[in-house]
């Protein structure tokens, strides 16, 4: 299971959306696989192998309704910061910089929405967490495996 460390999700408003639509198909499932016929327990003096999938397709279920369960009871919609912050880098902020002579854009995002290949950035990861409290013009060193510098041209939200 993803947590950040304050046990908050931090969701756009379509990731929420997303995560509901998500939880909502798997009480579904849930709920059309056991309105059926349950498997037997016993098969002649055996244990029935349908009944030991069924038992371990529903324990997986389970696990990732609870999952949802939590991300929905501890999220928590990035919101546009204050006219007073938007100068400086905040979760939801899209982000123009620098980097080793190139620019680069992207999205400071919730840790479950994170995608870079998609231009989106989570807030705890090194560049994301960094990058965070900064404002334009700042250069910014990112220390991971690898030293990068960051100059950061434009904030938007």
């Amino acid at each position: 299971m993803i947590t950040t460390t304050d046990n908050k999700f931090y969701l756009s408003k379509e990731g929420l959306t997303k995560a509901k639509q998500e939880y909502n198909k798997l009480l579904e499932f849930k709920k059309s696989k056991t309105k059926g016929e349950v498997p037997a327990i016993l098969h002649s003096e055996d244990v029935n192998p349908e009944y030991i999938t069924f038992q371990e397709d529903l324990s997986i279920l389970d696990a990732r309704l609870a999952e949802y369960e939590n991300i929905l009871k501890n999220s928590e919609i990035i919101k546009s910061p204050s006219k007073e912050k938007r100068g400086e880098i905040c979760l939801g902020a899209k982000i123009v910089c620098e980097v080793g002579g190139e620019r680069d854009e992207f999205v400071i995002v919730g840790s479950l929405e994170s995608n870079p290949s998609l231009g989106k950035i989570s807030n705890v990861s090194p560049v994301g967490s960094t990058l965070l409290g900064h404002k334009a013009g700042d250069i910014v060193t990112v220390n991971s495996s690898i030293k990068v510098t960051y100059k950061v041209l434009k904030i938007s939200y």
